[in-house]
């Protein structure tokens, strides 16, 4: 297993409503992405640091965490995820 793999299983382990929603709060409080909230590519890119070198990893580990992503948003009313095209 890469340290990206190992990162993203256990990341995936770690999305609960509360540590998504300090997380997203956290990047919040460093400014929100154009168009307003946060992006779920910078939260990726967040949350993997310097394992995130290339958009590809990152799509990787996206795809990886964005169904438990997704539950937590959920889990939390003043969060939400939209997914766009």
């Amino acid at each position: 297993m890469t340290g990206l793999e190992a990162t993203v299983e256990s990341l995936r382990s770690r999305l609960t409503p509360a540590f998504v929603e300090a997380q997203v709060r956290e990047l919040l409080r460093q400014g929100e992405d154009v168009g307003g909230g946060i992006n779920a590519f910078r939260l990726i890119v967040h949350w993997l640091g310097a394992l995130a070198k290339d958009d590809a990893q990152v799509r990787w580990a996206y795809e990886r965490l964005k169904p438990a992503l997704g539950a937590a948003l959920e889990q939390v009313p003043p969060l939400y995820y939209f997914e766009g095209d």
